[in-house]
């Protein structure tokens, strides 16, 4: 049996799957919790070849927070995924944030990200994703907020878990955010371009997005249409 709490926010949910005229999805799971908590955006990945594959976003700033995970490698859903409990980051201007993760910190200031709140999505002692909620302002998340941010995140579970049963094991968002496909395709190109491993490429297409100020997304589809191409280093002369 549902207590309370959970019961509100099953009933957020399904407020904003009607809207739609559709099933549930973890779609309306980030709906809700953009609107419940007062977000600026909110985003879910899920844990692909020891990568975050971004899945879902909602709100203003819930691609933008896929993005900076994305194009920095680092920042507080790595690191929830890495310690299995809540990252919960009040203001990223701070030292101590650029201090532990000076890539992401960057990309989120340019995204207008103020405050990062990043949930793991576990299922016992087995991690298989994160929850991301952002804002454009600091400050903490309030205690009634972060029980609810908790209870989404089962949720949020709860409906991955049916989407991947009912799709022969995958998850497929409902609404495409193009973030993942073209970073692996162009990871490849890269990885024959400069005759490197594709971890290798990856980590040079996101040096290339930082020092260009660029979301690696972009840069991604600039290899794949063939509008940048990349040369190895100049081999120093004996």
């Amino acid at each position: 049996m549902l207590g309370k709490g959970e019961r509100r926010v099953w009933e957020l949910i399904a407020a904003c799957a009607r809207r739609r005229a559709a099933p549930l999805s973890a779609q309306d799971a980030c709906e809700a919790a953009v609107a419940a908590l007062t977000l600026g955006g909110v985003g879910v990945s899920l844990l692909n070849g020891g990568r975050l594959e971004p899945l879902y976003a909602a709100g203003e700033l819930g691609r933008d927070l896929l993005e900076a995970e994305l194009t920095s490698g680092d920042g507080p859903c790595t690191d929830a995924m890495a310690t299995g409990g809540p990252v919960l980051v009040a203001d990223l201007a701070d030292a101590a944030s650029g201090r532990r993760w000076p890539l992401f910190t960057v990309t989120a200031h340019t995204a207008r990200l103020r405050a990062v709140f990043a949930f793991p999505l576990a299922i016992g002692a087995v991690r298989v994703g994160a929850l991301v909620l952002g804002r454009d302002r600091p400050g903490v998340l309030e205690s009634g907020e972060h029980t609810d941010a908790l209870l989404f995140a089962d949720a949020i579970l709860t409906l991955l878990l049916n989407e991947r049963a009912g799709d022969g094991g995958r998850a497929v968002p409902a609404q495409s955010l193009a973030l993942g496909p073209e970073i692996h395709q162009a990871a490849g190109m890269v990885s024959v371009q400069l005759d490197c491993d594709v971890e290798e490429a990856l980590v040079r297409l996101r040096a290339y997005a930082f020092t260009h100020d660029a979301p690696l997304t972009q840069v991604a589809q600039r290899v794949v249409h063939r509008h940048l191409r990349f040369t190895p280093d100049p081999t120093s002369p004996a």
